[in-house]
């Protein structure tokens, strides 16, 4: 029997296609997605024959394993994009990293009281650092041999202090939010169709309200497409990286996967002057522009970095959506989507453009009298619930202590809620 296996997703039709998808595993190596009829499960050679040869089996598809899938969206404040963050070493220049938090007016929803809190937002990267300061609500890890979710790169952690942070210097976006790490890529920042997949559903199985990927890779995943399919229909809103793959006069459609799927919101990256970042990747599925060129945020140390990227583009988005679905408890997806999609600063060409989608993010047009928004905003003392309290169904045991080492792009509004 050849010693090869392989990693891949099954579809299967009925329970004769289950059992032969769990009776080829090897080593038991197997993961089960709720109510898609699908498996990811590791075989060898003579496995895949039998699963090819059923008509119980309709598609097998090959885990594929991507280097650098951080890296690919974030890079350093200098010119070798291999290099960790620079260090913020100065107040001056953290107060210059926080350029991007002022430019969408986040102190306007500080001071109204919104801070995201009892949102919870799946941070699906590296990890986050136990020791950034950042406090962690659970999570888990997808990346094979790993059991720990604390970040050892760093990229999880600065993504995660854009939303999370509650330092002196600077505050987050969503400051009060629950934050969940899923770990879907190991410290190199290579990662998995499988890993990425896995985290996904994870997210969907804990009822997260937000996903952010701030992550990329070149082909596109049919098993990963129907798990951002399950999560928009389950209400989740998913928040991609639109990716560094653009040319400098930003042609072309250099956008990779999975900021091309229609379920998910593609954040392309805004310097201070609130042009294009030359690297910031371009095409149809651009909706939106955040800050993303010389950002603070935080350090696997508990220092703060400065660092630049769509990868720090997208938790500016992700944060807003926290706040908002705090302030407006009873919006969809759907209908917060739009919001942002109206309440955008238009950049670029006029209207909505391959550059910078519907425009620059801002919470000028989203509270207080000039929102978008028709309805009213709850009392921000009002919440219902704090997240990081939630508890777990037992039988899933995949969320664990920090400590443990171990649609359419322009969906349409309800008429009566946008002005």
């Amino acid at each position: 029997m050849s010693k090869q296996v392989f990693d891949i997703f099954v579809k299967y039709s009925d329970q004769d296609g289950e059992r032969l998808a769990l009776n080829v595993t090897h080593d038991l190596d197997y993961h089960i997605y709720w109510n898609l009829d699908m498996m990811s499960l590791r075989t060898n050679e003579a496995g895949l024959a039998e699963l090819r040869a059923s008509d119980s089996i309709q598609s097998i598809e090959l885990s594929e394993n991507y280097s650098g899938m951080a890296a690919q969206n974030v890079t350093t404040s200098a010119s070798d994009t291999t290099a960790a963050p620079a260090a913020a070493s100065s107040a001056a220049k953290i107060q210059q990293g926080a350029w991007g938090y002022n430019a969408i007016d986040t102190s306007k929803a500080q001071t109204a009281g919104y801070t995201g809190k009892g949102v919870k937002i799946a941070i699906l990267d590296t990890g986050i650092s136990d020791a950034s300061g950042l406090k962690v609500s659970g999570g888990t890890s997808t990346v094979e041999g790993v059991t720990s979710y604390n970040d050892d790169n760093g990229h999880g952690t600065f993504v995660a202090g854009i939303i999370g942070a509650k330092g002196k210097a600077y505050k987050g976006i969503a400051p009060d939010a629950s934050l969940y790490a899923v770990k879907v890529m190991d410290k190199d920042g290579n990662g998995s169709t499988q890993s990425l997949a896995e985290g996904i559903d994870w997210a969907i199985r804990q009822h997260m309200d937000i996903i952010n990927l701030s992550l990329s890779f070149p082909q596109q995943s049919s098993a990963v497409q129907d798990l951002l399919q399950k999560a928009a229909d389950q209400g989740i809103t998913v928040i991609v990286a639109a990716g560094n793959n653009g040319t400098a006069d930003g042609s072309g459609d250099t956008l990779a996967f999975p900021a091309k799927s229609p379920q998910t919101i593609a954040v392309a990256a805004v310097d201070s002057s609130l042009q294009r970042a030359d690297f910031s990747a371009t095409g149809s599925n651009v909706e939106l522009a955040a800050p993303g060129v010389n950002i603070v945020s935080s350090s696997v140390s508990g220092k703060y970095k400065i660092s630049e990227g769509t990868s720090a583009a997208a938790p500016f988005v992700s944060g807003m959506v926290a706040v908002l679905k705090q302030a407006y408890p009873n919006l969809t997806a759907a209908e917060i989507r739009t919001a942002l999609q109206q309440s955008a600063t238009d950049l670029g060409a006029a209207g909505r453009d391959n550059l910078y989608g519907y425009g620059l993010i801002s919470f000028d047009h989203l509270l207080g009298k000039n929102s978008v928004i028709a309805s009213t905003p709850v009392a921000a003392a009002s919440n219902v619930r704090d997240a990081s309290s939630d508890t777990f169904s037992a039988s899933d045991n995949s969320v664990t202590p920090k400590t443990q080492a171990t649609s359419d792009n322009s969906p349409s509004a309800v008429n009566s809620t946008f002005r």
